[in-house]
């Protein structure tokens, strides 16, 4: 115990001097903040008064230029100091939360190693204070137990030996307790973190994080990683932290927030996790959604249906048959044999549907369709179709321009010769010669003007021709019913389905290319599970230059059936040099019981395990009718909130059942409905369907509804296992009727 005193009044000591070194550049920097503001404000006021107000004074545009170089370049260190603010301020509550002793090989000096979300440095002794928990040293605390360890450094690989491992716990800068340990993460730690209530937003999980995750986060040497992580596993989490890790190797990775992205599953996943970077000390990053990518591509003029609309549609829909057409349009559309049928088509539509004319100017020929459509097809140009139109449209114009000076002539003579417009000319040229010039343009157009939508929409137009392009490849029964439904559904622009616009997207890429987001460089894939071959091919085109880390469960695969081959499937669509597929086998979210008790809905047996934190085992609940059922749900409410939980989640097979539980009990409790057509905040209690809730957590889960007439097949069996794992502590599941066949 004494022993145990001394290092604490040396530890309390250490803190002391780190909050004291925080508290001194919080107030410098701080000064120096209110100093920039100043000059920011006096030197804006100065470009105000000394520059000019509108874009026609052009001797003045170059002074503008100069005082908003100047401007930008103030705003941007004034910025840089904001966040260094914002980190000294978060590291005073608590500066580090870990500390591991260690000696390099071939020297005596033991070093101690502070980590915490930031670096801290003492600029008068220019030693490091505080390693920030991505530092290639703090490593070795995630990766490595007492004895002899290596890191990698840029320097290369450093050996030495760990003697000590030690966590704190310090709130509002005050050091709680400490504990040393020579194991990993121990499970204390991770015991408190994962017993805490939920809140609205992701948390971060930098003290927690696990060797198998650290092994991800930092992994620079994969062109691709696939992570297949349970349910619970940290992945989209570790996805998140990953992103952190790269943007601090920035200046190595030529990387800024500007050139990652994240593919979410929907926008109300968007909102959960966009408190992570933030809390890192990052920026946020761009967070898309295929929906919002098609409006991207297609500049507003097209609109399509959402993958969760999609989904509503199929699981609503009123006949077993007409679900099954709906699931097998979905897998049709997505699959590799229709990929291959969009690539023949615009083939074949280069061969044979470019309405190439003669060219004619001044009633001379400038190119003959022959030669026109040769040139197309002569492989000359390595570029997309319609790239190669516009380049053909582009060697017309060009061969035209030195033919207009003569037929403007030939145009004034005539006008000349009319004596209607003496008096004007020239003007009454210009008006003629502008004339023939646009009546020319629409001329070419007519086949060097490119649609994709128009295309896509001719590709169904003719069953025939679609059968003679899929022509080698293996078609779905109902082949003939897909067509005439594409043709009925595609109709609308601003109506598409989902599965057609991650389709037309690819075929728009393809033929017409796109350099809009070439800057991206790293790509992340949440809920990889849910999507088609075509999402990923599409993916690859979309960016060309970028990195990949997609990660998901194939055990929540609600949309589509998958299991752990469509990984491989997955590295080999994009081929790259270097691809790793990591397996994240343990659960930390649900308790033992919730996790034992969710094991029944699982599919595929993937040797998951499970941290062993026990609670309350889960309720399956009958009531007769449903008042009687939803007068029971919102008394065990109110017991939940008793006992603390602040996250709880009634979660309905679909929107639909959604809202009819939420207009009959929104008088007797206060409730939120959460959907993707209006509310998106997950504070309190929310009703949520089940496919909008994937990826998010809750203290407690209600799964309402839970007889065998809404749970049935391989696909609900699915649904219910996502709906039982978001629970952290608690989980019920109601029913009247016949129970669920999963849950006898």
């Amino acid at each position: 115990m004494a022993e145990y005193n001394d290092k604490y009044i040396e530890e309390v000591n250490y803190l002391e001097e780190i909050i004291d070194l925080l508290k001194y550049k919080l107030d410098i920097e701080t000064e120096k903040l209110a100093e920039q503001k100043m000059d920011l404000i006096a030197a804006r006021k100065e470009m105000w008064e000394n520059t000019t107000h509108s874009s026609s004074d052009f001797d003045k545009l170059s002074d503008l230029n100069q005082y908003l170089s100047a401007l930008n370049s103030q705003t941007f260190s004034y910025t840089e100091l904001e966040k260094r603010i914002a980190k000294y301020e978060k590291m005073i509550d608590s500066p580090y939360f870990s500390r591991i002793d260690f000696t390099e090989d071939g020297y005596d000096d033991t070093e101690k190693i502070y980590i915490g979300l930031f670096n801290l440095m003492d600029e008068n002794t220019h030693e490091i204070k505080v390693y920030d928990w991505r530092a290639p040293i703090s490593s070795i605390y995630y990766r490595s137990e007492l004895g002899p360890v290596e890191y990698k450094a840029p320097s290369g690989i450093i050996k030495g030996t760990v003697s000590l491992k030690r966590q704190y716990k310090i709130i509002n800068g005050k050091l709680e307790y400490f504990f040393d340990s020579n194991v990993n993460i121990v499970d204390e730690m991770l015991m408190e973190a994962l017993s805490k209530n939920m809140t609205s937003k992701m948390k971060t999980i930098v003290e927690t994080i696990q060797k198998q995750q650290d092994l991800i986060i930092r992994d620079l040497d994969n062109d691709l990683l696939v992570v297949q992580g349970v349910a619970g596993s940290g992945k989209s989490s570790v996805a998140l932290h990953r992103i952190a890790f790269l943007l601090y190797q920035g200046l190595n990775l030529q990387l800024s927030s500007n050139n990652i992205i994240v593919i979410s599953p929907n926008t109300l996943f968007s909102k959960y996790i966009s408190n992570v970077l933030p809390e890192l000390g990052e920026n946020n990053i761009s967070e898309y959604t295929f929906e919002n990518i098609f409006v991207k591509l297609f500049d507003n003029k097209l609109s399509v249906k959402t993958k969760s609309e999609n989904f509503e549609n199929i699981i609503c829909a009123e006949t077993e048959v007409k679900r099954n057409l709906l699931r097998s349009y979905d897998e049709f559309k997505g699959s590799t044999v229709f990929l291959k049928i969009i690539e023949r088509f615009i083939k074949y539509f280069e061969r044979k549907l470019i309405p190439f004319e003669d060219v004619y100017f001044d009633g001379e020929i400038i190119e003959t369709r022959q030669l026109l459509k040769a040139f197309l097809l002569s492989g000359k140009l390595d570029m997309p179709t319609a790239k190669k139109l516009k380049i053909i449209e582009s060697r017309i114009m060009d061969r035209v321009h030195d033919k207009k000076n003569i037929r403007r002539s030939k145009i004034e003579e005539a006008v000349n010769k009319s004596k209607e417009h003496e008096f004007e000319v020239k003007a009454f040229t210009r008006v003629l010669a502008a004339r023939e010039t646009s009546s020319f343009l629409n001329k070419i157009h007519k086949f060097t003007e490119f649609n994709s939508y128009d295309l896509y929409k001719k590709m169904f137009s003719d069953k025939n021709l679609f059968k003679k392009l899929a022509q080698g490849l293996s078609l779905p029964d109902n082949i003939d019913e897909i067509i005439d439904c594409t043709n009925q559904s595609i109709a609308d622009p601003y109506n598409i389905p989902y599965a057609d616009g991650i389709a037309m997207m690819y075929l728009k890429v393809k033929a017409e290319g796109t350099d809009s987001l070439s800057r991206i460089k790293q790509v992340i894939v949440d809920e990889a599970q849910d999507y088609y071959p075509m999402h990923y091919y599409l993916l690859k085109n979309l960016f060309k230059e970028a990195r990949f880390t997609i990660v998901g469960d194939v055990n929540q695969a609600v949309e589509r059936k998958s299991d752990i081959s469509f990984y491989d499937e997955i590295i080999s669509i994009f081929n790259f040099e270097k691809s790793n597929k990591i397996f994240l086998n343990k659960s930390y979210r649900s308790s033992y019981e919730i996790s034992k008790f969710s094991e029944r809905f699982l599919e595929e047996d993937i040797n998951t395990e499970y941290f062993k934190r026990t609670e309350e085992a889960p309720e399956v609940v009958y009531k007769k009718d449903s008042e009687s059922l939803e007068n029971e749900m919102i008394k065990n409410i109110d017991s939940y909130k008793y006992q603390g939980y602040n996250s709880i989640a009634v979660i309905c097979k679909n929107r639909k059942e959604a809202v009819n539980l939420y207009f009959r009990i929104k008088g007797k409790i206060n409730v939120k409905l959460v959907d993707y057509l209006g509310e998106q905040n997950l504070n309190g209690i929310i009703i949520v369907p089940v496919y909008l809730a994937k990826g998010l957590e809750f203290d407690a889960v209600m799964v309402y509804g839970a007889d065998n007439k809404n749970y049935t097949t391989v696909y609900d069996k699915k649904l219910l296992y996502v709906a039982c794992t978001r629970a952290l502590h608690r989980l019920s599941l109601y029913y009247t009727g016949k129970i669920s066949r999963f849950l006898k």
